[in-house]
């Protein structure tokens, strides 16, 4: 079943629900104006814009830049963690339309390919590491694919990848027990662990269960030692503070309800799948943050500079924030979910852009592709097959 086929049964909820949120530009909508994509059509425009904007190395994005200065780079070599971490969503968010549509299926062999290919990355400098987003999606692509029996023959090849990303993702791990891409100040073989990140850890976490669900060895002690810095960073109000350094802050904009939308998702979802404790009352008013406060992480949307918007929302973590809550929904009360799914379906229809693509923050060449990824992985998420996929994980 397709991921469009599992969104039809959405579809006619979706519809009545786009047209009453207000979602267009206009003031008003008249019959002569077009409707808002629904989200079946949405999926299927953005899988075709990763597949026919697919670099000839199979894969995504670009260090090209429209600015004349984008974030710190450290050095070029965050070019490379960019381009494999972006690349990586990619087949994460093709594996589900390539079970039906065989250019999807011929870009995602690309992409698995390139993935296979291309040298380990490494730190730009001693305090600038955005590769340990490459090796979480690293971790968290290769460990889907080698899980899916239609590319059982790779598995040869993936498996010392997937074991070189997941040692390499652990060594990244900081001294607190969290993750992050930068440690000012110092230039240590480990990451001291002051500037970890409350998402950072989560998406770490999440790709190394995703890791064990592929039948690889993660050490408990590494899994312990992340959970706890997150359960550290987590604050009465739901909110979870943006990182060690920001711990002694918590009433600081950044770390109040509506400056955690984006983050909150991810480190809900990594605390229940490790089964700490969290429940799905906690899981849901989560939830309902995202959808009563969303104004405050939309204002952040495509800003060219993070957190200059209210509450220092930052726009990369906006789609990343959603993605992360179609995936909390499947462990919420069962006659809550199809209310969230619908609403989120809707509200990635509503934003996509008229070349199929999404994106949330202008990272150089690359913001398109780990958008339209994020966008993609959302919609299938919602599809009307979510609750079966994850029954077993209840």
């Amino acid at each position: 079943m397709t991921a469009m086929t599992q969104m039809a049964a959405v579809t006619s909820l979706v519809t009545l629900i786009v047209l009453l949120s207000g979602c267009r530009s206009s003031p008003s909508v008249t019959t002569a104006e077009p409707l808002p994509q629904l989200p079946a059509a949405a999926h299927e425009h953005g899988v075709a814009f990763l597949v026919e904007h697919q670099n000839d190395d199979g894969s995504w994005g670009s260090f090209a830049s429209a600015r004349p200065y984008e974030i710190y780079l450290g050095t070029l070599s965050s070019f490379r963690a960019f381009r494999d971490a972006t690349s990586a969503l990619c087949v994460m968010a093709l594996l589900e339309p390539s079970r039906t549509e065989p250019a999807a299926m011929d870009s995602l062999q690309r992409g698995i390919e390139f993935l296979l290919a291309a040298k380990p990355t490494a730190r730009a400098t001693a305090d600038t590491f955005y590769d340990t987003w490459t090796h979480t999606y690293l971790v968290h692509a290769l460990s889907l694919v080698h899980q899916d029996d239609r590319f059982a023959d790779l598995r040869e090849r993936i498996e010392p990848a997937l074991m070189r990303e997941i040692e390499t993702l652990c060594d990244r791990q900081g001294a607190e027990g969290g993750w992050a891409y930068y440690d000012f100040g110092y230039a240590a073989d480990a990451p001291t662990g002051n500037m970890s990140t409350s998402f950072n850890t989560a998406s770490a976490l999440l790709a190394l269960h995703e890791a064990r669900n592929a039948g690889f060895d993660v050490s408990q002690s590494v899994i312990d030692a992340g959970l706890l810095s997150l359960e550290r960073l987590r604050l009465p109000s739901g909110a979870f503070v943006y990182g060690t350094y920001a711990r002694l802050r918590p009433g600081a904009m950044y770390n109040r309800v509506k400056g955690s939308l984006g983050r909150s998702q991810s480190c809900n979802l990594a605390l229940r799948v490790f089964k700490r404790d969290i429940t799905r009352e906690n899981l849901l008013a989560g939830l309902n943050n995202l959808r009563e406060e969303h104004h405050f992480i939309e204002i952040g949307k495509g800003r060219p500079y993070p957190h200059e918007a209210w509450y220092a929302t930052a726009g990369y973590y906006f789609l990343y924030g959603h993605y992360h809550a179609s995936r909390v929904i499947d462990f919420v009360e069962p006659l809550n979910r199809e209310e969230y799914r619908t609403w989120l379906a809707a509200t990635m229809a509503r934003l996509q852009n008229d070349d199929g693509s999404w994106f949330d923050f202008p990272l150089y060449g690359y913001h398109k592709f780990y958008g339209t990824a994020f966008a993609l992985l959302t919609l299938q998420h919602c599809g009307a097959g979510a609750a079966t996929r994850i029954a077993a994980q209840q």
